[in-house]
C-alpha cells in the first residue's frame, strides 16, 4: 500500500491526515487566517481612532493659535502708531482713526487695505464715505463681522469693527 502522506508525482498533492493532532504548533496555527482577521481588525480600528483623534487635536491647536482676520488685518496694512490701529477683546475688537484736519491717524491708503482685507461690501463702503459730522454714530453689518463709525472733519474717522466667532 502507499502512504497518504507522500506525494504522488503524477497525482494531486497530499492531503492532511484529519485524524492527526496539529493543534500545538502546527502549520495551521502560525499564520491562520482566521486567527490574523481578528487581530487585524483591532489594529486596523485602533489605527483609525488614533488617526482621526490627532486629526482632530492638530485642527483645534491650529484653530486656537490662528489670528483673527482683525489681527491678520492689521499685520497685513500696519498701524502707524498703536493709537491708529488699536486691537483690543483678545483680537476681537478693532478701533481704527483715520487722519483728520486737526488730528493725526491712519492714511486712506491704509483705510482701505483693512476694508479690503476685511472684505467690507461695498454697500458699507458707500455708507462710510457718505456719513457727515451732523448724522452722529453710523453701523453696518457684514458676514461675521460689525462695524460701527463717526466722522468729523476735523478729526477723521473712528470706526470700531467687532468680530464674532
Amino acid at each position: 500500500m502507499t502512504n497518504p502522506t507522500t506525494p504522488d508525482p503524477n497525482g494531486d498533492p497530499p492531503r492532511p491526515d484529519p485524524t492527526a493532532d496539529t493543534s500545538v504548533n502546527g502549520p495551521e496555527d502560525a499564520a491562520s487566517p482566521a486567527s490574523t482577521a481578528p487581530s487585524r481588525r483591532r489594529y486596523l480600528i485602533a489605527a483609525s481612532v488614533t488617526a482621526i483623534l490627532l486629526a482632530a487635536a492638530t485642527g483645534i491647536w491650529f484653530f486656537m493659535q490662528r489670528d483673527s482676520p482683525l489681527e491678520a488685518a492689521r499685520e497685513v496694512c500696519g498701524a502707524g502708531r498703536t493709537d491708529w490701529a488699536m486691537l483690543g477683546d483678545e483680537g476681537r475688537s478693532l478701533t481704527l482713526r483715520s487722519v483728520g484736519a486737526e488730528r493725526t491717524g491712519l492714511k486712506l491708503e491704509q483705510l482701505q487695505c483693512y476694508l479690503t482685507e476685511l472684505k467690507v461690501p461695498d454697500a458699507v463702503i458707500a455708507e462710510i464715505e457718505g456719513t457727515r459730522a451732523l448724522d452722529g454714530r453710523q453701523s453696518g453689518e457684514w458676514d461675521d463681522m460689525r462695524a460701527s463709525w463717526i466722522y468729523h472733519p476735523d478729526d477723521g474717522l473712528q470706526m470700531i469693527i467687532t468680530f464674532a466667532d
